[in-house]
């Protein structure tokens, strides 16, 4: 796809500087594919969401194209149930992009549990090619966090308490955070979380307050490894989250995963 869409951006500049009737019209060779080769279906728990793929082309017709889209069966795991994906869909007449859209539905998806639905594109004018024919979509529950329904006591299964402890997690001081009562000892002990939309957690480097040997006090920051990812799962009440401590004498950074699940 990176050569179709270099080239429409060649074409979308030459454009823009040219007479609006210099285009080219489908009897030239085109490029068309989907934007991107896999896309994340996120279907909120309990309902429904629409998915919307673009499709693009290097070049304008002055008819209507219309493509063909097939489930393969034999790589596809997901529930027929939880999605719904029309078998054409078009670029119109004098544009250079087309959406098939994607209906997602709760019909017993569970948490955590990702499924996949590989998409076939046929129909392709004598004139065309594509470097992208294939397309993956990938289905699974998906819970917004709302805040009053994540606050609470939860169980904590943490290295930092050394063991089972009980925490309470209360809304945070701004919008998307929230705040773990006295998880680390010490005045400063309430340790502020923010989440984003894809309920992924993020918090600043910070001291800890508690001393090591009578030294510095111990350090506290997010895990920079790409596979240790902190996040709330909204589904099923549990906190993720991967810190890496840093204890004076002793030196480095130890990644810790630190888990709270609601009571």
């Amino acid at each position: 796809m990176k050569k179709l869409f270099i080239l429409l951006i060649s074409v979308a500049s030459f454009i823009s500087c040219s007479d609006p009737d210099a285009v080219t019209y489908s009897d030239k060779q085109a490029f068309v594919g989907f934007e991107n080769d896999v896309y994340n279906l996120r279907v909120p728990r309990d309902a429904s969401t629409e998915l919307d793929v673009k499709f693009a082309s290097s070049n304008v017709s002055n008819v209507d194209r219309t493509y063909t889209v097939t489930v393969l069966e034999d790589i596809s795991d997901a529930d027929t149930r939880t999605y719904s994906i029309p078998s054409t869909f078009t670029i119109p007449a004098n544009q250079r992009f087309g959406t098939l859209r994607v209906t997602g539905t709760d019909n017993g998806l569970v948490d955590a549990t990702v499924k996949k639905v590989v998409l076939k594109l046929s129909g392709l004018g004598a004139n065309e090619s594509s470097d992208s024919e294939i397309l993956t979509i990938f289905v699974y529950e998906f819970c917004p966090i709302v805040v009053d329904d994540i606050v609470g006591l939860y169980d904590s299964q943490t290295w930092w308490l050394d063991g089972p402890a009980t925490n309470e997690i209360v809304a945070g001081p701004t919008s998307n955070t929230l705040t773990i009562l006295d998880f680390f000892d010490g005045p400063d002990g309430d340790f502020v979380i923010t989440f984003d939309e894809n309920n992924k957690v993020t918090f600043p480097d910070r001291r800890t307050g508690v001393l090591y040997q009578g030294g510095p006090d111990i350090k506290a920051r997010m895990s920079s490894s790409p596979t240790q990812v902190s996040e709330i799962d909204a589904c099923t009440g549990r906190i993720t989250l991967w810190i890496d401590y840093y204890v004076p004498g002793v030196g480095g950074w130890g990644a810790q995963q630190e888990v709270f699940i609601k009571q």
